[in-house]
């Protein structure tokens, strides 16, 4: 049953109403639930790409009510750091109906008041790794049922489990663990051959230059390595990093090779990171920028003169 919508302008945005109109609750108001649950963060926007099969209108129904009936929280964020409109996040009331529906404990409901109570800009970190596995998830499925693809896996970045540590040497001579915790992983099975495996950075510009140079670093000598098979079961390994401009692309690239990134590191800019966009050729190579030589940076090209790549053409040609 569709929920009833008298006064449904007059609710307030930022404070849940007192009396909110009735509603009943249908499947895809679960299906919503386990969505913010599992993303731990959705906008507005993100929910619809979730579920293309219902109108924008008809979703932005279901959390207006969801919402002010106490299932689902809004986080504000700060107007200057947000374009994401409006931001959900579970409650114990919508964490409690999900156990009930799924017929499990509430223990069994992975979420705690705690997960909610971060940062601004770490909600924002997190939006942004949304849009990434949101818009490949819908990407990729197409392109496997095309073809295009054999199979893919995308993979969540978990400090237990994809840590990534590595022995470099400091300043002082001495060798010392560093490590990195990519924000995603992306398996792509081409149809023959082997799987590729993509590490996903989220840079929103608040990273120095220095610090992102040390990650590179990371990444450069755990690719090398007999890491990289070992856990992930391939030769071979690009690193994708999406960014706020061109100009800040330009600029990562540039330190990116200095630090010895010479191939398998590509670059893109969040406008074009959607699902019906995501396998378009959005990717700049650091190589077709710059070069390194005699441990000098040597500028390539022009951003507006490279030729751009998809993911989908790292697994037609040797590695990236």
């Amino acid at each position: 049953m569709s929920p009833e919508k008298p006064n449904d302008k007059r609710l307030p945005r930022t404070k849940r109403a007192k009396n909110p109109p009735r509603f009943t609750l249908v499947e895809r108001d679960f299906e919503i639930l386990h969505a913010v649950l599992s993303n731990r963060f959705l906008s507005t926007r993100q929910v619809w790409w979730l579920f293309p099969d219902s109108s924008e209108k008809n979703l932005t129904v279901r959390l207006r009510y969801l919402y002010h009936h106490g299932y689902l929280d809004r986080i504000q964020l700060p107007v200057s750091s947000s374009q994401e409109g409006l931001i959900y996040a579970m409650t114990e009331k919508g964490a409690g109906l999900l156990a009930e529906h799924d017929g499990v404990d509430r223990k069994q409901i992975k979420w705690n008041r705690y997960l909610n109570k971060v940062q601004p800009t770490h909600i924002q970190h997190l939006l942004a790794i949304n849009d990434m596995l949101i818009s490949y998830q819908h990407a990729l499925t197409r392109a496997k049922s095309q073809g295009e693809l054999k199979d893919f896996l995308i993979i969540r970045g978990d400090p237990k489990q994809h840590k990534l540590t590595v022995q470099l040497m400091d300043k002082d001579g001495h060798r010392r663990n560093k490590s990195v915790i990519p924000d995603a992983i992306l398996l792509l099975q081409p149809p023959e051959g082997e799987h590729g495996v993509y590490f996903i950075e989220v840079d929103r510009g608040t990273m120095s230059t220095g610090r992102w140079q040390e990650k590179v670093e990371v990444y450069r000598e755990f690719t090398q390595s007999a890491q990289l098979e070992a856990k992930w079961h391939s030769h071979w390994a690009i690193l994708l990093t999406v960014t706020t401009s061109e100009k800040r692309l330009v600029s990562i690239a540039e330190k990116t090779v200095a630090s010895g990134g010479r191939r398998g590191y590509w670059f893109t800019t969040f406008d074009g990171i959607a699902p019906d966009s995501a396998l378009a050729k959005l990717w700049v190579r650091g190589t077709d920028l710059y070069r390194l030589r005699n441990e000098q940076v040597l500028k390539q090209a022009e951003i507006t003169d490279i030729k751009r790549l998809s993911l989908l053409d790292a697994l037609r040609f040797d590695n990236g």
